[in-house]
């Protein structure tokens, strides 16, 4: 009964309105009719009333809580006088002017006793009260607002760290593909470039002597010998002071020169000839190896069988 007797009040301002509603339809539908197709005429009578109707809802929802409703009563107003010409026009060119004439008070009775249900309806609150209340909602709104600004700062610190965690994993795996990249270039050089033991050329190793100085096996220190120098009884021997005989010095270092050689040769394209003797005897007076030009040529041709490539001469 409570709610019966409570709803009574807008069953007339809901009435009018239904009716102000649908006969402004039909009015500003008929009149854009001539003017456009049917069917976009009534859409547009149809939006123009559901603005209308917004705005009617807007200002009795704010007016029962007691807050600012100035935009909706603007707009309500406004669109109050548009109806009222329309259907007092539409009626007129219908050649009724009654019908303009009842068409143009029902959307002004529904507005004014719209009004009088949210006046009756409407709570009323003292200045302080509504100052306590706007206080509220605006502590409300900025806890909001920062809690919405914590969570977004969080999310982009999530996504930072997994950026600098992707950064990391792509990085290391870079690297793990240019070690392997490095030791299947390495593997192919060693493969092109086998050395196997000739008599004719001392300098050169064998496969076996090659792979066992890549691995790591280093030739014990020997000491600096000179080109055409005579050596004495004690280093002919070997026996009294540990020094190691000449022959082994001569083959250590025949042995570096070739690894040299075929490290030199390792290149795309191979080095000319004219460069490739250059590098040699740079790198050997660097590392303080011995040999001829003699023994350099041989190994540059031997390494240009070897390959089947063919450097160029410049």
């Amino acid at each position: 009964m409570s709610k019966l007797k409570k709803a009574a009040p807008w069953a007339l301002p809901a009435a009018l309105t239904a009716v102000a509603v649908v006969w402004a339809v039909a009015a500003i539908g008929d009149t854009l009719t001539a003017q456009a197709h049917p069917v976009f005429a009534y859409s547009v009578a149809v939006l123009y009333d559901a603005v209308w109707l917004y705005a009617l809802a807007q200002e009795t929802a704010h007016r029962r809580q007691g807050s600012n409703a100035r935009l909706p009563k603007v707009i309500g107003w406004v669109f109050l006088p548009l109806t009222v010409a329309v259907l007092a026009v539409h009626g007129l060119l219908a050649g009724d002017v009654l019908a303009a004439v009842v068409g143009a008070l029902i959307p002004v009775l529904a507005k004014v006793t719209l009004v009088m249900a949210i006046d009756r309806d409407a709570t009323r609150i003292s200045a302080r009260a509504q100052a306590a209340i706007d206080r509220t909602r605006a502590a409300t709104r900025d806890r909001i607002a920062v809690s919405r600004a914590v969570a977004a700062a969080r999310a982009d610190e999530t996504k930072a760290a997994a950026d600098i965690v992707k950064g990391a994993r792509e990085a290391e795996a870079k690297a793990v593909t240019v070690t392997h990249d490095a030791f299947e270039k390495y593997a192919e050089v060693i493969d092109q470039h086998p050395l196997p033991d000739v008599a004719e050329l001392p300098g050169l190793v064998s496969d076996d002597d090659l792979e066992a100085l890549l691995s790591g096996g280093v030739p014990e220190p020997v000491p600096a010998l000179g080109t055409g120098g005579s050596v004495d009884a004690g280093d002919r021997s070997g026996a009294d002071d540990g020094t190691p005989p000449t022959e082994s010095a001569r083959e250590a270092n025949n042995r570096a020169v070739a690894l040299l050689a075929a490290q030199l040769y390792a290149t795309d394209p191979p080095p000319s000839k004219r460069k490739f003797r250059a590098a040699m005897r740079a790198e050997m007076n660097a590392r303080g190896l011995t040999g001829s030009w003699d023994t350099i040529d041989a190994l540059y041709d031997r390494e240009k069988a070897l390959t089947g490539r063919n450097g160029g001469e410049k």
